[in-house]
């Protein structure tokens, strides 16, 4: 009994390990995920790299560690949506929606929104904005202007899902369903228009015929134009001609005559200066004439001075002999006796003349007065007597004039 206890407990014990093993799960590529484990801190921030991860053991309950997936390409999801115009007409319209997750905030998306984020956040605000925007626009517009309110659109969609961690790419208008009145009156007015298209094009042609008419016109007058204004030009240039060959003869006949003139003035301008170099021979001739003639009367009157100063000089000579002469018989005692006659006359009467040595007369008998001194100074004479030395038989003191110059014996000086 004790044996088969022990078998069973083996036994169940080799079923329950045969029943444990290790959870996993895979992140697809394209995708991203976040690891949530509740025991052991929730949620974690890091994103997940496409691969295999471990979720823990299973041992008699499976582990409540998972990984929340999110699709990071870009996902495509179309919305049906009535709504109406700026007329007020109602129009059906099929628009798509590229969007996906942005990676680096996985964590605040999951965490705030969930991974159901296009039904909560990009479904509602992608409806919305289609109805705004194509409120204000005319149906006559959808076609013509389809990539502006696409871009419209988008913009409007970007705007209110800012700040959901979700990136819009773009927005598509895949289709357009008028109402039937709409319809007609949309083929009504592209019949209008082709209408208008086709007279159009006949106005065109029409135009076009009358412009290559009036081509046609203009290209004759252009002709025409062109031919009287060659004609015009060639009789300029032969006009032209015509004066510049009258001119360079006027210009030639000038030179001529320029040239003529200046040989002429050359000539009249040598002529005077051989006139003028005949003069200055002339004129030198007469100054070397002048000068002989100069030189002559200057030659001669230096021998006429010459021959009167020889006659003034033998004259001098004889007169000095002369006196000489009558002065070789005279006595000192005749002198002296003349010098005392001279005395007599110069004093004239009532006059007293004193002779002798002053040196011994007494001092106060002749004060110092100037008036007084002078009158027995004699007075410079330049050319009078000399007064001779005392001589024998002369008194001392006494004063002997002489008409004789100082070494010479004539008493004229000659």
């Amino acid at each position: 009994m004790r044996t088969t206890t022990v078998l069973s407990c083996l036994a169940i014990a080799a079923a329950t390990l045969g029943a444990t093993g290790c959870a996993t799960t895979t992140v697809e590529p394209g995708h991203r995920g976040l690891y949530f484990a509740p025991n052991d801190g929730g949620l974690k921030r890091e994103p997940l790299q496409p691969g295999k991860y471990a979720l823990g053991w299973c041992f008699l309950y499976c582990t409540p560690n998972r990984v929340d997936d999110f699709d990071v390409t870009y996902s495509t999801k179309s919305e049906d949506i009535s709504t109406k115009s700026a007329e007020g007409l109602e129009l059906n319209l099929k628009l798509s929606v590229i969007y996906r997750p942005v990676v680096s905030e996985l964590y605040a998306l999951d965490t705030e929104i969930g991974p159901n984020y296009y039904d909560e956040v990009i479904g509602p605000e992608f409806r919305s904005a289609c109805r705004g925007v194509f409120a204000r626009h005319s149906y006559t517009e959808l076609q013509k202007k389809n990539e502006s309110i696409e871009n419209e659109v988008e913009a409007e969609v970007r705007r209110r899902t800012a700040g959901k961690h979700v990136e819009i790419s773009s927005v598509t208008l895949e289709n357009v369903n008028y109402a039937p009145e709409i319809a007609e009156k949309i083929r009504q007015k592209i019949a209008g228009e082709q209408e208008a298209a086709r007279q159009q094009a006949a106005i065109a042609n029409e135009h076009e015929k009358k412009m290559q008419i009036m081509n046609a016109e203009n290209e004759q007058h252009e002709r025409q134009t062109a031919i009287e204004r060659a004609q015009k030009e060639a009789s300029i240039e032969a006009e032209a001609a015509a004066n510049k060959l009258q001119l360079e003869k006027a210009t030639e006949q000038q030179r001529l005559e320029l040239t003529k003139e200046l040989e002429n003035s050359k000539f009249r301008a040598q002529q005077q200066l051989s006139t003028m170099d005949i003069e200055k021979k002339a004129a030198k001739a007469e100054l070397e004439v002048g000068r002989l003639k100069a030189e002559a009367a200057a030659q001669s009157k230096i021998i006429e001075a010459r021959a009167d100063a020889e006659a003034a000089r033998s004259m001098a000579v004889a007169h000095a002999a002369e006196r000489r002469a009558e002065t070789a018989g005279v006595t000192p005692m005749e002198v002296m006796v003349h010098a005392y006659d001279a005395l007599a006359h110069l004093g004239g009467t009532g006059t007293t003349i004193v002779l002798g040595d002053w040196a011994h007369v007494p001092h106060f008998l002749f004060p110092r007065v100037p008036s007084l001194n002078s009158a027995f100074t004699l007075p410079y004479m330049p050319f009078g007597p000399s007064i001779p030395a005392p001589t024998a038989g002369m008194p001392k003191g006494g004063n002997i004039m002489s008409n004789t110059k100082p070494g010479g014996d004539d008493p004229y000086g000659q």
